[in-house]
């Protein structure tokens, strides 16, 4: 009986390998191919493909050398040359981390906190995108700020975000985050105000003869008080002319000294 389950056994393990024989052969049938069955640059010839030195694989699908590594040939061997900090037959074994970003375990490097990358060379920029390469700069959305994007841009004293990411403040205040006052403000029950000076109300009083409107009004007021002046002086003068004017009842009486009467 158990002759004849291993016998079972056996055929169907058979029949599921001829299978996968047939299934093959019927997948790299040179009939079956295109033009464009063979990846990255690879040429079909006689139903396979002939990679070029970078790529290998049935579709020359697979790098030869990985990160960044150049294959070469030197006395007939043919040898993956690798960057700095990398090692192995295909370039896969990392030798180097960054000092104070990472440690080395097992061929890979093991990033500390806000650091990624092969060599743990590039910050995590929590708000953002890295760029910049391999001097890991992080470009920051908007209301974010500092080398990995984790801190929110806050803009005091009524300042508020622009689109550029920076803080534009109110009138009397500066800074980055507009937590200073600006020239000519002082800091008073935590408000900027204008500085009061004594060369400050000199400017302001001196700033009123500049203005527009000021020299009109000046010069109406110059021409008013002399037309005043002209009617007082009309007035008085008729007052004095009328007083000084013989009185009609003398004239009329005569003079008595002399007797005479009309």
């Amino acid at each position: 009986m158990a002759a004849s389950y291993r016998m079972l056994f056996r055929s169907i393990v058979s029949s599921v390998l001829l299978l996968g024989a047939v299934s093959a052969n019927s997948l790299i049938n040179p009939s079956n191919l295109t033009d464009d069955f063979c990846k990255n640059g690879g040429s079909l010839v006689n139903g396979k493909c002939e990679c070029t030195l970078r790529y290998e694989g049935t579709q020359c699908e697979r790098e030869r050398c990985l990160n960044g590594g150049r294959r070469h040939s030197a006395k007939g061997v043919v040898r993956c040359h690798c960057p700095y900090g990398l090692s192995g037959d295909r370039c896969e074994k990392v030798t180097y981390c960054e000092p104070g970003k990472g440690k080395l375990i097992e061929g890979k490097c093991e990033c500390f906190e806000r650091w990624t990358g092969l060599f743990c060379n590039m910050r995590t920029c929590f708000n953002g995108i890295p760029t910049g390469g391999l001097d890991g700069f992080c470009l920051c959305d908007v209301g974010y700020t500092g080398p990995f994007c984790d801190a929110p841009l806050i803009c005091e004293n009524g300042g508020s975000v622009t689109q550029e990411n920076e803080c534009s403040c109110t009138a009397g205040y500066t800074g980055d985050h507009c937590e200073q006052c600006a020239i000519g403000y002082i800091k008073e029950a935590q408000y900027c105000v204008p500085e009061v000076s004594e060369s400050s109300l000199l400017a302001h009083t001196g700033s009123l003869g500049n203005r527009p409107f000021a020299w009109p009004i000046v010069l109406m007021g110059c021409a008013a008080a002399i037309a005043f002046v002209v009617l007082a002086l009309t007035v008085i003068f008729a007052v004095r002319k009328w007083s000084s004017k013989p009185s009609r009842v003398n004239s009329v009486q005569g003079d008595p000294e002399n007797g005479t009467d009309v």
